[in-house]
């Protein structure tokens, strides 16, 4: 299951439930809404989370570096001594 696919999913039917009952008259107002809806006004950004319940594995520089994981992961992942030197 692709939980960011489902996500997607999720916001579009919302948003389409909710412009199903919006009927603004005045255009520029219309158009604000519209706009605020399409920015995700009504929705948060998806909550990534670690779980530190899992059996400890290899490093994420490891993993980074078998090209498992974007090397953006390094930085933000990095345990806060590694990253502050």
């Amino acid at each position: 299951m692709d939980v960011f696919n489902l996500r997607e999913r999720i916001v579009n039917d919302y948003a389409s439930y909710v412009r199903s009952f919006i009927n603004i008259r005045d255009e520029r107002i219309g158009e604000t809404v519209e706009q605020k809806l399409r920015e995700g006004a009504l929705w948060p950004a998806p909550l990534i989370q670690l779980n530190p319940a899992f059996e400890p594995g290899a490093s994420i520089p490891d993993v980074v570096s078998r090209n498992l994981l974007h090397d953006e992961c390094k930085k933000i992942f990095a345990i806060k001594s590694e990253s502050a030197g």
